[in-house]
């Protein structure tokens, strides 16, 4: 217990800080821009909050000599040229987006290495006997693991969103790992909640700090490093089982590239205003509750509808957490489910199955 209060207050008093005193142009993001729903200048680096109070538990790890202090070190370690290019393109705002897949590459390659966490397996028939090849696990594990980190910082739109999800999908890494009795996932999951609820209880509901790029990244990058080395190290979890966890941001980001490249002919990079989280802001929330609402309250509404979909997907997930073909098939419903729910809200054809909807 001790090490979850010290990475709640210490992420707490960090975001605090940082809202008082670093509330300055150089780290705040305005109101300008296509993906921007706020109001004022607000503080983009809450990231940093949260990982230095993981760097601070791992002080507490040395003090009381826990056995995966090591593994725990490792992991921060790993992590830490990922934190580094968003923090410094939350500032600068001039880090060019190869630079930081590169990084997030580079990162994913440190934990492949160091703690040799790697896909092994997709319970795929015929399939899995690629994984005997190195070069073919180290090339995927990185691609997830990077494609993970940068998803997340996909959904970083409004209040709460990112860091709710990332709550949600750390609960339920937690849970896993303790019907399994990995006790280090299980530390590590509860101190990531931890922190983020440190961090949290500024952002959401007023927003009066955001995750940035760094934020973000690292809350990726740890969900997809923890899920890929839970069904490593316990071959009765289904690897289907992060994938699931994080289908949304997931298929966002995959979506969202398809959309511009295919659909729109602009860069994938191109940042526009028509994710799913922003029509959800747009166009549902105001056939819910209208125009008589001010922006702050509409931005903190956002979050609880997306927050619902990854607590269903976060049920079947821990219900069916060892059959492989349960889950692969809810991922497939999922991708189905926000394929048409999105083109029914972008041309304004609300699903029938809501009470609000145009016929």
């Amino acid at each position: 217990m001790l090490y979850l209060l010290v990475a709640f207050f210490i992420s707490c008093f960090i975001s605090l800080f940082i809202i008082r005193f670093i509330n300055t142009h150089v780290v705040c993001d305005t109101c300008e821009g296509v993906q921007k729903f706020h109001v004022g200048f607000i503080p983009r680096i809450g990231g940093v909050a949260i990982y230095v109070a993981l760097l601070s538990v791992s002080l507490a790890f040395w003090l009381s000599k826990k056995d995966f202090l090591v593994q725990y070190i490792l992991l921060i370690v790993s992590v830490f040229p990922l934190f580094i290019s968003g923090l410094v393109e939350d500032i600068t705002k001039k880090v060019a987006p190869r630079w930081r897949l590169l990084a997030a590459l580079m990162s994913a390659a440190l934990v492949y290495w160091l703690l040799d966490i790697k896909i092994t397996r997709l319970d795929i028939p015929f399939l899995d006997f690629i994984w005997q090849y190195e070069y073919l696990s180290f090339g995927f594990t990185i691609f997830a693991i990077a494609g993970v980190s940068h998803a997340f910082n996909i959904i970083d739109g409004f209040n709460g969103l990112c860091a709710g999800i990332s709550i949600l999908v750390f609960g339920a890494y937690a849970y896993i790992a303790f019907l399994v009795h990995d006790i280090f996932i299980l530390y590590l999951c509860l101190i990531l909640i931890f922190s983020i609820l440190g961090f949290f209880i500024w952002n959401y509901p007023f927003g009066l700090i955001f995750l940035g790029d760094c934020g973000a990244y690292v809350l990726g990058f740890f969900a997809a490093a923890i899920g890929v080395f839970l069904t490593k190290e316990h071959s009765q979890v289904s690897p289907w089982l992060p994938l699931l966890l994080v289908i949304y941001p997931v298929w966002e980001t995959l979506f969202s590239i398809y959309r511009r490249k295919i659909l729109m002919e602009t860069a994938a990079s191109q940042p526009d205003a028509i994710h799913f989280h922003t029509l959800v802001y747009r166009r549902l929330l105001t056939l819910i509750i209208g125009n008589n609402i001010d922006k702050k309250t509409k931005n903190a509404l956002t979050a609880p509808f997306f927050w619902s979909i990854e607590v269903v997907c976060l049920t079947f997930s821990v219900i069916f957490c060892r059959n492989s073909l349960i889950l692969a098939s809810c991922v497939f419903i999922f991708i189905v489910f926000y394929t048409w729910f999105y083109f029914r809200v972008v041309t304004f054809r609300t699903p029938r199955v809501l009470p609000f909807s145009k016929k």
